[in-house]
């Protein structure tokens, strides 16, 4: 098994390899790549998660507002 400084083996120019030999060397660097990740903690994406839902729920709220400005507007503008 390789190394994760090695690489799948270089192609010659002018070839090209066949497409089940392509396929096998992108999962292979794919799969170096993921080992080289730094996972964030439970905790940590507990956090985050918290705060894109609080961040969503404060702009649903603030585009709620918003929105139903604009129709009380536009309703006195045209006259339904």
């Amino acid at each position: 098994m390789r190394t994760m400084t090695e690489r799948a083996p270089s192609v010659t120019p002018g070839t090209r390899p066949a497409f089940w030999a392509r396929v096998k060397t992108f999962f292979y660097e794919s799969w170096l790549e993921l080992k080289r990740v730094i996972w964030p903690s439970r905790e940590d994406v507990t956090k985050m998660t918290g705060l894109v839902v609080a961040v969503v729920l404060v702009m649903g709220f603030f585009m709620y507002l918003v929105d139903n400005i604009l129709a009380r507007f536009t309703v006195h503008l045209f006259g339904r």
